[in-house]
């Protein structure tokens, strides 16, 4: 059952009297419904202007050099729901970015909860970063996380074999 099925469905329920605020899915299509949600990224474009799908797409798929084809839905103002046929690419999107479409970022976030667009969150996005002039004694991992985290959140610090920072680059 793909996504437009289950919303057609969806839409299809109606409550009869004394069934108000009762609704009860079976365990196959929460299953069901968790998969397409596993395959899924949501991403807002930040620009005031009105973004084309059919670019995005073709941007996107051409930035992520996708093994399979990504699959763009418009869910709002400038947001868009990603669904990748392939787990590899939805990792290289989702940990390669930041990512940009006619110089407007897009914020990435995996679909919390049942996947409602609404409660989604767009507030954090990932970047590297250059950490300059790093005395040579504190270019090991834990200083240079330590650093970083006067900055924000350490998602990946670059080490070579040994832990030790060969870099100036961190991704926060």
């Amino acid at each position: 059952m793909d996504t437009e099925e289950l919303i057609r469905k969806c839409k299809a329920i109606t409550l009869k009297g004394g069934e108000e605020g009762k609704v009860s899915f079976k365990s196959e299509m929460k299953s069901k419904g968790e998969k397409i949600v596993a395959g899924c990224l949501i991403g807002k474009v930040l620009t005031s202007r009105n973004v084309n799908k059919e670019g995005l797409k073709i941007a996107m798929q051409q930035a992520w050099q996708t093994i399979k084809e990504v699959k763009i839905d418009a869910m709002g103002e400038n947001i868009f729901i990603f669904r990748f046929a392939a787990e590899t690419d939805k990792r290289r999107a989702s940990a390669g970015g930041p990512w940009y479409f006619n110089g407007a970022l897009i914020i990435f976030t995996e679909p919390t909860g049942i996947g409602e667009v609404s409660k989604q969150s767009f507030t954090n996005a990932s970047f590297w970063v250059q950490l300059k002039n790093v005395p040579i004694m504190c270019m090991d991992k834990g200083t240079i996380s330590k650093l970083g985290a006067a900055i924000g959140r350490v998602e990946e610090v670059w080490t070579d074999a040994n832990g030790e920072c060969t870099g100036e680059i961190i991704r926060l």
